[in-house]
């Protein structure tokens, strides 16, 4: 259950951040950080055999793969406008 909620939380703090890219064309660092520690958090929770169901390491990978690459992605179009 505490495993599913700060999944969900995360999930949310994604599209929050996805969001804030989308309409103020800037990072909210906080926010960014915030998401990090929550995925470190809920990493430790897999690593530690509190949630061994394997479709949790999944969403949760998926989550933080999708994260990254929309960091990624932002970072690639901000330095290519630059130019």
């Amino acid at each position: 259950m505490l495993f599913n909620t700060l999944l969900g939380l995360n999930v949310l703090c994604i599209g929050l951040y996805f969001y804030v890219l989308i309409s103020q064309k800037n990072k909210n660092y906080y926010l960014s950080i915030l998401i990090r520690l929550m995925t470190l958090g809920l990493f430790g929770l897999v690593i530690f055999d509190r949630y061994e169901t394997q479709n949790h390491l999944i969403v949760l990978l998926l989550s933080w793969v999708g994260f990254e690459s929309m960091e990624q992605f932002y970072t690639r179009k901000k330095s290519s406008s630059v130019k």
